[in-house]
């Protein structure tokens, strides 16, 4: 039994009820007796041995992976705001264990609740642009007739800006989007316009390439919004930058905040590399972070979620 099958046996026994120190025994002991060789009537065994702090895999892979699974078995509910997070052991950077953490990833997503939203609530977000401008915290109404910002102490309420989408417009998009990852992929390929977070080597990307920046930086875009996503669509997300070339996961990643998180990176090299910052327990977006020619520029989201009127921050 290889690493993958292993994580299609946790996936097909998630437990309906979260009982987080038992699945955690569970997953260890499997592992185990993967790595050990153990058979069958081992496992009784292995369950009932007491917890050890790390047991590696024939490859390399530690504990990360299994408390990422075990987080799977648990209903994760989105957090207002980011939170600091235990760093997460993981694997030297590779496309397979890129498949396996956003796998975990994928299911911890799915069994998420989102809220229901109103067209009367709105979506808040505080933002850091870290060097490239002031923090700022905005809020949009969800049916998309008003919008807010408050800079430097100060909050205004007005009309929105002029412009081809709003929060309401981005619940629909997002809506509407296909959950199968290479659906998904292919979808984005085939728009003419697309939403990067911050521009990595366009229009100069090598060839071959420019679609995969595009829709790497599409997918970080609305993750960004995380609260209004559907559980389904963020699981499709994370599963779909898993198919992305040249993406790879990264330990102990930090965003512009210096929050300490789950990296997913596309790196091309010299011609610059972005990275997704995820919060290790329960992958929900934190920044993004681009290296280009010894220049980093990041964006960091220290706080989202639906409130009720503008100037409410939970």
């Amino acid at each position: 039994m290889n690493e993958m099958d292993l994580l299609k046996e946790f996936r097909t026994e998630v437990p309906a009820q979260q009982d987080v120190r038992k699945e955690e025994e569970r997953l260890l002991a499997s592992i185990q007796r993967t790595a050990n060789g153990a058979t069958d009537r081992d496992v009784t065994t292995a369950r009932n041995a007491p917890r050890r702090p790390v047991v590696r895999l024939r490859t390399g892979l530690a504990l990360a992976g299994v408390l990422a699974a075990v987080a799977a078995a648990a209903v994760v509910v989105p957090q207002l705001g980011g939170r600091e997070s235990e760093s997460v052991a993981l694997p030297e950077a590779s496309p397979s264990s890129a498949v396996m953490v956003l796998e975990n990833a994928a299911l911890v997503a799915a069994r998420t609740k989102p809220a229901e939203i109103r067209p009367d609530q709105w979506f808040y977000m505080k933002e850091a642009q870290h060097d490239l401008g002031p923090d700022f915290e905005t809020w949009n109404r969800m049916d998309g007739r008003r919008a807010a910002l408050r800079e430097g102490g100060k909050l205004r309420v007005g009309p929105p800006e002029k412009g081809p989408t709003h929060s309401g417009k981005t619940q629909q998009e997002v809506g509407a989007l296909p959950t199968d990852p290479d659906k998904l992929l292919a979808h984005f390929r085939g728009l003419d316009k697309l939403r990067p977070l911050l521009s990595l080597c366009q229009p100069n990307c090598p060839a071959g390439t420019e679609k995969d920046v595009d829709v790497f930086g599409t997918i970080g875009w609305y993750l960004k919004f995380g609260p209004m996503i559907p559980a389904d669509t963020t699981a499709g997300m994370y599963r779909a930058l898993a198919k992305i070339p040249n993406v790879t996961v990264e330990e102990n990643a930090v965003d512009g905040a210096g929050r300490q998180g789950i990296g997913v990176a596309l790196d091309l090299g010299r011609a610059g590399k972005s990275t997704l910052i995820l919060d290790a327990g329960d992958f929900h977006f934190l920044g993004v972070k681009n290296e280009v020619d010894g220049r980093t520029m990041a964006m960091s989201v220290l706080a989202s979620g639906i409130v009720d009127k503008p100037g409410e921050t939970s």
